[in-house]
């Protein structure tokens, strides 16, 4: 490891600027052990990538202050469960598209919005408690909204992807498996049973949602919790698919700034066999099956627009009774798991997800 590595291009004192700062492959393949081990120690990080934890720290804290990366935590409800999470199409007004948008960002519920060229203006990822409150959401709170002209809701039935197990491709196999992938969704193995989410969880859900690397010191501090009661808590939950670590990367530093999403169908009978299959596909972010017109939603990065038609082709020739009703293509990002993006895709703060917060804001 030469100077230059350990302190060239590490962050100072100062606040850095998002876009004054450039990823290199070391970044990348740190970004890709943190999907791999997002609570992984510096040591391990450091080891497997072969610099020295303070190193592997210092890298961390710039791509993170710059917005290019950043790890976060999020419980979601299970379709089996009261809870559930709603896919919301908007149509709006050309002149209030942008200051919607901005302001459907701060709601606590909402996980992601994107602004499309297709299909609908706004698409408004959303997780609830139950369906009632899913109701209160649309009629009491898009509903009041000035230039909202119209809402259609989509519920998740079941999933097969999230970008959960996205992953980008800069570690060697030898790296991979030093880290032992502790990422259990989508890649085919098990959860331990899965823990109920309660209300009880809420505060440490908020905190890791924020900062998904927060070390157990600074939790108990947080939330107030004995190191006893949180490391139970901790291990009740992320044993499960009851909270989930997630690192992620904007999606123009990796190298896929083309977001695209399909509407398609299925027969019913097949979506639990092609679903798992669509989701190992290396471009799918999401793979979930909905209630509505069309019965599944596909996700994807691409790294052209070409890219996007080139892969329906590939999706219509691999699994003939798939039939893509719709694809849009993302013209903006507005908030991805809980953090607002600014214009280039990185993300500029954090709005915590709290899917037991009043669904209605208080005027």
């Amino acid at each position: 490891m030469t100077g230059a590595e350990e302190t060239g291009t590490e962050a100072t004192g100062t606040t850095v600027n998002g876009p004054t700062v450039t990823v290199d492959e070391l970044d990348l393949a740190l970004v890709n052990a943190l999907q791999l081990r997002p609570r992984a120690p510096w040591s391990l990080l450091g080891q497997t990538l072969g610099i020295s934890p303070v190193t592997a720290a210092r890298r961390w804290q710039r791509l993170s202050e710059a917005g290019i990366a950043w790890v976060t935590a999020y419980g979601l409800p299970h379709p089996e469960d009261r809870g559930c999470v709603a896919y919301l199409d908007l149509d709006c007004a050309p002149d209030r598209t942008g200051r919607i948008a901005d302001e459907l960002a701060e709601d606590a519920h909402v996980m992601s919005i994107e602004h499309f060229a297709q299909g609908c203006d706004l698409a408004v990822t959303a997780a609830f408690t139950d369906l009632a409150a899913v109701s209160r959401y649309t009629a009491e709170r898009l509903g009041r909204i000035p230039g909202v002209d119209s809402v259609r809701v989509h519920l998740a039935t079941g999933f097969y992807a999230e970008g959960i197990r996205w992953r980008l491709d800069s570690l060697d196999p030898a790296q991979r498996g030093e880290l032992h992938d502790d990422q259990s969704a989508g890649n085919g193995k098990p959860f331990a049973a899965r823990a109920e989410l309660r209300e009880e969880d809420r505060e440490l859900l908020i905190r890791l949602g924020v900062d998904g690397r927060l070390d157990q010191a600074g939790l108990a501090a947080a939330t107030g919790l004995s190191p006893s009661t949180l490391r139970r808590r901790l291990d009740r939950l992320a044993g499960s698919d009851a909270i989930r670590f997630r690192c992620e990367i904007a999606a123009r530093d990796a190298g896929r700034p083309v977001l695209a999403t399909f509407r398609a169908d299925l027969p019913p009978d097949r979506l639990d066999e092609v679903g798992p299959q669509l989701a190992r596909l290396p471009e799918v972010r999401l793979c979930v099956s909905v209630t509505g017109a069309h019965n599944l939603v596909l996700s994807v990065w691409q790294r052209s627009l070409a890219d996007v038609q080139r892969l329906e082709a590939a999706l219509t020739r691999r699994f003939p009774d798939l039939r893509v009703a719709e694809r849009r293509v993302a013209l903006r990002t507005v908030k991805r798991m809980g953090r607002i993006l600014g214009a280039d895709g990185r993300a500029v703060r954090a709005v915590p997800m709290d899917i037991w917060r009043d669904p209605v804001p208080a005027p």
